[in-house]
Order: C-alpha cells, then sequence, then structure tokens
C-alpha cells in the first residue's frame, strides 16, 4: 500500500512537472529562460547542502547570482565576451573573498566547483529556451522522452530481468540488463519525437534517433554521477522539494548530462543546412 501512494505521488508530481515545463515553453523564450533560471538556482543551493554534507562549507550565492546574470546576457543578446567577462570577474571575486577572510581552500574550490555543475548547465538550459520555437522544441523534447523513456525502460526491466551490477559502488540496484534496456527505450524515443514535430522543424529521422542513442547514454553517466555526488555526501536525494523525485537535480540528473550533446549535435545540423 506504502509503494502505491508513494508511485502516484510521483506520477502525479511528474504530470505536474510536464504540464509547468510545457507552459514555460509555450509562452516564449522570456518565460523560458526565467524558468530555467530559476530551477538553476534551486540546483546550485542543493549541490551546496550536498557540499555541506562534506564538510565543505562552499556558497551558493556566487553561482546563482551569476546564473541570473548570464541568463540576463543572453536575453539581451549580448556578445559571448561579456559572459566570459563575468565569469572571471565572478572568480575573482571568491578568491579575493577567501583571501581577505582566510577561507579554507577546499571551501573555495566547493564554492567554484558549483559555477561547474550544476550552474554552466543551466546556463545552457537558459540558451536554449532563448532560441526561436522551432529550433528550441526538437532540443528539448529529445533531452526529456530519451532521457525519461531511458530511465523508466532502466527502471522496470533492471528490476524484472537484471542480474549484473552497473555499478554497485554508486548505485546499487542499477544492472546492465536495465541499462542496456535503457539505451534501447531511449534510442527508439526518437520516433515518435520526429513524427510529433516533423510539421514544426525540418530536423530529419536520422538525426532524432542519433541524438537520442547520444542522449540516453549521457543521461545514464548524468544519473551515476548524481548518485556517486550523493553517496559521498550521505544523502538519499538532494532536496525533499518535489514530493516522490526528490530535488531538482534529483529529476535533472539526467538532461544535464544530455543537454550538451544534443545541442552540439542540433547547433552544428542547423549551421550546416543553411
Amino acid at each position: 500500500m506504502q509503494d502505491r501512494n508513494s508511485t502516484l505521488i510521483r506520477a502525479i508530481t511528474a504530470v505536474i512537472l510536464i504540464a509547468v515545463f510545457v507552459l514555460c515553453m509555450g509562452l516564449g523564450r522570456y518565460t523560458a529562460v526565467l524558468f530555467f533560471t530559476s530551477l538553476g538556482c534551486i540546483a546550485c543551493w542543493e549541490m551546496a547542502n550536498a557540499l555541506h554534507q562534506m564538510q565543505i562549507r562552499c556558497s551558493p550565492w556566487p553561482s546563482s547570482i551569476l546564473l541570473v546574470l548570464l541568463s540576463a546576457a543572453l536575453l539581451m543578446k549580448l556578445p559571448i565576451a561579456w559572459s566570459i567577462i563575468a565569469l572571471a570577474l565572478s572568480v575573482i571575486a571568491v578568491l579575493a573573498y577567501a583571501l581577505f577572510h582566510k577561507v579554507g581552500y577546499e571551501n573555495v574550490l566547493g564554492t567554484l566547483a558549483i559555477f561547474l555543475y550544476p550552474m554552466l548547465f543551466f546556463v545552457l538550459f537558459a540558451y536554449v529556451g532563448e532560441m526561436e520555437l522551432d529550433k528550441r522544441l526538437p532540443i528539448l523534447a529529445v533531452i526529456i522522452v530519451s532521457a525519461s523513456l531511458c530511465d523508466m525502460g532502466a527502471y522496470f526491466v533492471g528490476r524484472k530481468f537484471g542480474k549484473h551490477k552497473l555499478a554497485p559502488e554508486v548505485s546499487p540496484k542499477k544492472t546492465i540488463e536495465g541499462s542496456v534496456a535503457g539505451l534501447v527505450c531511449g534510442t527508439l524515443s526518437g520516433i515518435p519525437v520526429y513524427f510529433a514535430l516533423r510539421s514544426m522543424t525540418p530536423v530529419p529521422l536520422y538525426l532524432y534517433v542519433i541524438v537520442s542513442l547520444l542522449c540516453s547514454v549521457s543521461g545514464e553517466v548524468g544519473d551515476l554521477c548524481a548518485s556517486m555526488i550523493k553517496r559521498q555526501a550521505g544523502i538519499k536525494d538532494y532536496s525533499n522539494l518535489l514530493p516522490g523525485h526528490g530535488g531538482v537535480l534529483d529529476r535533472a540528473d539526467s538532461f544535464v548530462f544530455a543537454l550538451p550533446v544534443a545541442l552540439l549535435c542540433f547547433e552544428l545540423f542547423f549551421v550546416l543546412s543553411k
């Protein structure tokens, strides 16, 4: 009975998340960028809390502020040099603060590490959110659908048929059988995404399938990396913000690793097809 209630809560939360996501994507680039920026700030705080559990007293403020500034730069279409300058100045500010306040080097490195993971990945999400709808939709659709179906396929097949552990020291429940099934499900998900969006974008079927495969592989790696950090921190979830799912990073761990792969493939296609 408890498992059934937990599954129901998880399903309800997932439906609400999908509805909010679709709404934010459909309302325009400002809403999309604000949506991803907000999630990114929450993710920075979740990562800081995880590092605190490892006795690394880092701060999420620099990464959160920088994320807001970089997102604003995207919306204002400022040259990329402005974003690089903002990143460099943020690093200088963190190091200068540590210098004059005698902050331990491991705490400084923890604060700077959040710049790379997860902040950098949510800057990329904001970048995609700022794109025109015909480019934004295929990228996000492939990421969300392939990573989600990969996760579902791995879970159900691994639970029923899994015998060989994939990475027992990081995630004891994940199996090789489940992983392979997840890759198959994730790759095939590119087919329905193509048919759903073919009237809106010229992206060919083969690209959807290839990108879905690459997103499934990178998504599984992202899931394991997030589990590795949680295991080191001794926590089950990054937070309890999303009932049945944990925190933003628990839900987005596959997506953030799949995004750079999908973005690279689609950007190359858009450039070469001009």
